[in-house]
């Protein structure tokens, strides 16, 4: 069951600075499962801060600098990350952050996984030891930090959240990858139509849908379309719509209808054309799909 939001304050170093008392870093917990946290860090206002001397990651964590700036130094390493900029840790890792301001502005969304070393997961994730600590996000990572901070709060949609949070994670494994990302201030844009796009899909799904149409619909053009929401979703609107049609109809033969109703009321035009896609997707015909025990 996913967990509240919380909000966690801890000092940075054990010592005043210039007698200020020093400013706590704040750690906002937006939701959290036993196996994942998603939160967001940033820094209490009205204080002085001093920069702990060190710092170590107990998680694998992926981490998005929404705004501000700091310099990160990993061993003789260093870094100087920037809105945009993705910031990898792993177990143990061992850093220092190191602020520029008296109070700092920085603030970062972060995903961490929670679950054992030894869980499958996290021996993939290991890879991160391998790269380097801060790259830039590619604009499928950018839009599911935006996605995991949004549609989990959904009602009754737990699993939304949980659903993004592991394809991030999946897309961590595969960098680098993508296109050069998007300029921050026009993110946003691309983005809110992407999920309009989603949004009129799931709403109507059965309907006889075009690029053009979609495109149109979100005042964008036909080829930039295609291209962004591929990018951000992780596949192209046809194979998006080709999902939600068959969880219809999944759905809808759960509930007792023919395989013929359960066809064309979830929007496919071919009998023959759904039951053969049917099985290539679910391995058993849709009448036997029907027939199992759930």
């Amino acid at each position: 069951m996913r967990q509240k939001t919380a909000v966690r304050f801890t000092r940075a170093a054990s010592k005043c600075w210039k007698g200020y008392p020093h400013l706590m870093n704040r750690e906002t917990t937006l939701w959290r499962t036993a196996e994942l946290a998603v939160g967001q860090f940033d820094h209490a206002l009205g204080d002085h801060h001093l920069d702990p001397v060190e710092e170590m990651s107990s998680n694998y964590s992926v981490n998005l600098v929404q705004r501000g700036g700091f310099s990160l130094q990993i061993g003789r390493r260093k870094w100087d990350p920037v809105p945009g900029d993705l910031f990898l840790t792993y177990p143990k890792l061992s850093y220092r952050c190191r602020h520029h301001e008296q109070t700092p502005t920085d603030s970062c969304l972060t995903v961490r996984y929670l679950g054992s070393e030894r869980d499958p997961l996290s021996r993939k994730l290991s890879r991160i030891r391998n790269q380097p600590a801060v790259v830039p996000a590619t604009n499928r990572i950018a839009y599911l930090f935006r996605r995991v901070t949004t549609v989990s709060l959904i009602p009754d949609n737990d699993m939304a959240g949980e659903s993004q949070a592991y394809a991030l994670l999946a897309e961590i494994l595969v960098l680098p990858a993508g296109d050069k990302p998007f300029p921050q201030n026009r993110f946003p844009w691309y983005a809110e139509r992407v999920d309009a796009t989603r949004a009129l899909l799931e709403l109507e799904y059965a309907a006889n849908h075009t690029i053009v149409s979609l495109a149109r619909s979100v005042e964008i053009s036909s080829f930039h379309f295609a291209r962004v929401f591929a990018e951000f979703v992780g596949m192209p609107p046809h194979r998006y719509l080709l999902h939600l049609r068959m969880s219809e109809a999944t759905r809808r033969l759960r509930q007792g209808a023919s395989v013929t109703d359960a066809c064309f009321d979830s929007g496919f035009q071919n009998l023959s054309h759904f039951i053969r896609s049917f099985r290539r997707r679910y391995g058993v015909s849709p009448a036997r799909y029907a027939n199992r025990p759930f």
